[in-house]
């Protein structure tokens, strides 16, 4: 299975999805440059570091043997960037290590998270970012058709292999923790503070496993278990069916219905074999895409979970608007949205900042498969053919509500059951035995161990990170409620982060109640196509609006809420509505501003105006719009809520048709 990051580029390592960050993420929590008086070198160790010429820091290599056994030859340039503590008045104290996910990301390209992160620790603690080898300015591997296909294929998968010939299999864990090793002892530093998230924190087990002794703490974000991991990864599908119910449960515009939310996504399901639907709809970016509505691509959104909170929020509402109404629009929706946003390669994505060809090697290298990564192709296959026969038969509920068919049919960097299925055997016998990125035998670190996972997670789900948890004498899990893959990098609430921040500094979780008080997702209520189908907005003291008016004040506040959830799934910062209308935002620090023109999300009210959303704790949202009500009456409204306190009210105040408007609603 294979994770990734979040932002500034998402992705993950059961799927390799991956894509740019909406513009206004590209911060984090101020970002200072070196000061003037730096200078343009300094010695580390016994290394000459120079400015960086994209980043505040000094930068450096190491050489490092491709294969240390010299069975094949060759070297590599391993590049890292390092930023000195600001305090020189203080003895400075043990540094901070991050790592990134993929595999195959560069850990230098998500820069802006670790400073955001980690910035109230640099007065006495330096950073230290490493690309591993053959990503990022370490070689980064390119495999170029493998690298244009969208997610990884067949013929890219076998094309690569034939290309990387007796180096498939030198870009593992295992060594590049010990290229790890190798800088941390030119830099003449002796213990870090790990922090990795997704495939990070395989990673950083994988170093805690071979370097246990230069550890100080160990922060694994979002993690699965370096070992005892099953090949089948059965916590998914457990875990998904979880989080769509507990979505439900957790919203008010949810808990209230008859039945389990997973009931009625099962009828969808059931509807969707027998009759698959095809059609057109917007992705994230406003690209009308044709699209396909089945049993794959509905298993492909709901386990690939790269749409963030987009998911929960819409997938229930979008079955009971096809059940119930044949409105197939918000469903297709989605599945355009996350056949984009789920995305792992293309022309979009350079290899120097996500390598293909290093996700597919790693994972096979490093993995464990349903077959043996020694056997030829032919004889892999066939093996593979009689494994999913056999969990067909003994754990047909493997992947619920999928069948293992329709499971193994997703993205091969999602399902993941088929990817090494063509990268062909060594040669010779490997030095590195595949799924073994820590050797048997091995002893883990005694040094402090947080798992941190959230609850919503399924592609690093929560019962994996208790596992990884439990493979160090001194692990302990802390799971953060209605959160998704990786917690504190990139933390808009506050929590997590301060959480990671406090265990690097005390060795101590401290309190962490703030992960119970993390607010839910806001489902949408339904779907409709006209305003007066949705319950009104609540009268508050001196409102003269009328019921029809209070109905148009809900359609308004979903047009907003629309509008702001489409930007976890938009890179380009322009969009349309869902029923009509185009929205653009801009916004270089933690504020976005969205600017609407005629956005429905239903057919009788479209709404211009303008909103401001705070993305970052504590996530204030202000709108001052325009309703053209249609067959309605038009007006004048102004929104306000906070989008990171639970069961969070909007407040709408203004006028429609003369009428004065005071009231409130469950924030869309």
């Amino acid at each position: 299975m294979l994770k990734r990051l979040s932002y500034p580029f998402v992705c993950v390592l059961l799927s390799s999805v991956c894509f740019a960050a909406p513009p206004s993420l590209h911060k984090h929590r101020g970002i200072d440059p070196l000061p003037q008086s730096a200078q343009d070198s300094i010695v580390v160790g016994e290394l000459l570091l120079h400015h960086c010429p994209d980043a505040p820091a000094y930068c450096g290599s190491v050489e490092r043997a491709l294969d240390p056994t010299g069975t094949v030859g060759g070297t590599i340039e391993v590049h890292f960037e390092f930023y000195p503590h600001t305090d020189h008045s203080q003895q400075a104290l043990e540094p901070i290590v991050a790592a990134e996910g993929g595999p195959g990301f560069a850990t230098t390209g998500s820069r802006a998270q670790y400073l955001g992160l980690f910035a109230p620790l640099f007065d006495r603690r330096d950073l230290l970012l490493v690309d591993e080898r053959g990503t990022g300015k370490s070689q980064a591997v390119n495999c170029p058709l493998l690298q244009r296909e969208p997610n990884p294929q067949f013929p890219g998968i076998k094309t690569c292999s034939a290309q990387l010939g007796d180096t498939r299999y030198l870009y593992g864990s295992g060594l590049a923790a010990d290229d790890m090793a190798a800088i941390l002892e030119a830099l003449a530093i002796p213990v870090i503070n790990l922090y990795g998230d997704s495939y990070g924190t395989y990673f950083a087990q994988t170093f805690a496993g071979r370097h246990p002794e230069r550890l100080r703490s160990v922060i694994l974000d979002s993690a699965y278990p370096v070992r005892g991991l099953s090949p089948w990864y059965p916590e998914i599908a457990i875990t998904a069916r979880f989080a769509f119910d507990a979505a439900c449960r957790r919203s008010s515009s949810c808990s209230a219905l008859p039945g389990k939310s997973l009931d009625r996504i099962q009828r969808l399901l059931d509807s969707l074999r027998v009759n698959p639907v095809i059609g057109w709809a917007h992705d994230g970016n406003g690209n009308l895409r044709r699209t396909r509505a089945d049993a794959t691509s509905l298993a492909y959104l709901m386990v690939s979970n790269l749409t963030q909170s987009v998911v929960y929020r819409e997938l229930d509402p979008a079955a009971r608007a096809y059940l119930e109404q044949g409105d197939s629009a918000p469903l297709l929706r989605l599945l355009a949205e996350n056949q984009v946003a789920a995305a792992s390669g293309g022309a979009g994505n350079p290899y120097n900042s996500y390598s293909q060809a290093m996700f597919v090697g790693v994972s096979c290298q490093d993995y464990p498969q349903i077959y043996d990564m020694n056997l030829a192709q032919p004889a892999r296959h066939l093996q593979r053919d009689q494994a999913l026969a056999e969990e067909q038969k003994r754990h047909p509920n493997v992947y619920a509500p999928f069948t293992v068919a329709e499971f193994d049919h997703v993205t091969l960097d999602t399902s993941v059951l088929d990817l090494c299925l063509d990268w062909e055997a060594p040669a010779v016998a490997p030095p590195y035995p595949p799924g073994q990125p820590v050797p048997p035998h091995a002893q883990f670190t005694k040094a402090p161990v947080l798992v941190l996972s959230g609850d919503l997670d399924s592609l690093t789900p929560a019962l994996q990170g208790r596992e990884a948890a439990r493979l160090f004498q001194n692990g302990r899990q802390v799971i953060v409620q209605n959160s998704f893959h990786v917690t504190a990098a990139g933390d808009q609430d506050n929590c997590a982060s301060e959480i990671a921040v406090r265990f690097v500094r005390d060795l101590d979780r401290g309190d962490t109640t703030c992960t119970s008080h993390i607010a839910e997702v806001h489902l949408v209520p339904r779907f409709a196509t006209k305003a007066q189908e949705l319950e009104p907005a609540i009268a508050m003291k001196g409102n003269q609006g009328t019921d029809a008016d209070l109905r148009v004040v809900a359609a308004t506040a979903y047009s907003l809420g629309d509008a702001l959830a489409r930007w976890w799934v938009n890179v380009s910062g322009d969009g349309v509505g869902f029923r009509g209308g185009t929205f653009h935002y801009s916004g270089a620090t933690n504020l976005t501003f969205f600017q609407l023109d005629r956005v429905k999300f239903v057919d009788d009210a479209e709404v211009s105006g303008k909103m401001q959303w705070d993305f970052n704790y504590p996530g204030g949202v202000i709108g001052h719009v325009h309703v053209d009500g249609g067959v309605n009456e038009s007006g004048e409204l102004s929104f306000a809520w906070n989008s990171h306190v639970p069961r969070a009210q909007a407040v709408v105040t203004g006028r429609i048709g003369g009428r004065r408007i005071a009231a409130t609603m469950y924030a869309p």
